[in-house]
């Protein structure tokens, strides 16, 4: 993950937990930015650095289905511990021209990391932010192209 990127999503994180606000706006990072197995910043189902490979594969798997699918990871909270600090997260979201029992079949494949809930995303009330390499959000309606469904895929 980039400084810039960091830095945005701390300075994002620190101001929704002061204020309670929940739920309103939810941040993406692209996942290959999310889930750099290099990157101590991030943790993903409670996995960090060579850890996250496992989630890497299932997505380079879906990548090999649909070469077009934008793959997403939304952020869920920030860690802090001392002076380290962390975000962490559980879901990804998937804009894929396949279909969601594609999705599914490629995501339960291996049986020690298979997803909690699968689905198709529809409700798009939220503000959802993408926070590009340059640490600027990108409101993620920006994202939809026409024949892609969004779908989730969410580990507890």
């Amino acid at each position: 993950m980039f400084q810039s990127q960091k830095d945005t999503i701390i300075t994002l994180l620190k101001a929704r937990d002061a204020a309670r606000n929940y739920g309103k706006a939810n941040y993406w990072f692209s996942y290959k930015d999310f889930l750099d197995p290099a990157d101590i910043f991030t943790e993903f189902c409670c996995e960090n650095l060579d850890g996250k490979q496992n989630y890497i594969s299932l997505i380079e798997k879906l990548l090999d289905a649909d070469k077009t699918a934008k793959i997403f990871v939304e952020v869920y909270g920030l860690e802090e511990d001392g002076n380290a600090q962390f975000i962490y997260a559980d879901t990804l979201f998937i804009f894929s021209k396949l279909s969601l029992e594609m999705i599914t079949l490629i995501f339960n494949e291996l049986i020690d990391i298979f997803p909690s809930d699968i689905g198709e995303e529809t409700d798009f009330s939220r503000q959802n932010y993408l926070i590009d390499e340059n640490g600027n959000l990108v409101s993620v309606e920006n994202l939809f192209d026409s024949g892609y469904s969004v779908y989730y895929c969410w580990w507890d």
